[in-house]
């Protein structure tokens, strides 16, 4: 081919990680991170509604985590991993968490648009929340 490409494009998926945070109580950390504005896009209810949940995943502008049923005696109180989402909006998530959450600190910056909430979940775990 002479002005054509000589080969086939292929189109790839990209390979998607997803965290998996261990909690306490799957239900009530769904419910919480719900009323923050969380959608849970997935869960083991859907082939058993009456189920007691034994995972769910949860979603931020398409961004998600998953959690799971983790003993409390085996939970320790220093956790050794957070989430970190970059987003197009905040939308009113600062508003909420002053009822909901322990916010470690609230960032911005005018000149380049950046606006940042860390907080930490009822679980423990430190979440950043971007706006670029």
């Amino acid at each position: 081919i002479p002005f054509g490409l000589p080969f086939k494009l292929k189109i790839f998926a990209m390979a998607v990680c997803i965290p998996f945070l261990g909690v306490t109580n799957v239900e009530a950390t769904v419910v919480w991170y719900e009323s923050l504005g969380f959608r849970c896009t997935g869960s083991n209810r859907y082939w058993d509604p009456q189920a007691e949940l034994s995972w769910a995943q949860l979603e931020w502008e398409d961004a998600a985590f998953m959690l799971f049923p983790f003993p409390a005696e085996k939970n320790n109180i220093v956790k050794d991993a957070g989430l970190f989402f970059r987003v197009q909006s905040l939308n009113d998530i600062v508003e909420r968490l002053q009822t909901r959450a322990r916010i470690i600190e609230i960032t911005e910056e005018p000149h380049n648009g950046k606006r940042e909430v860390v907080f930490e979940d009822l679980n423990g775990f430190r979440i950043t929340i971007t706006r670029y």
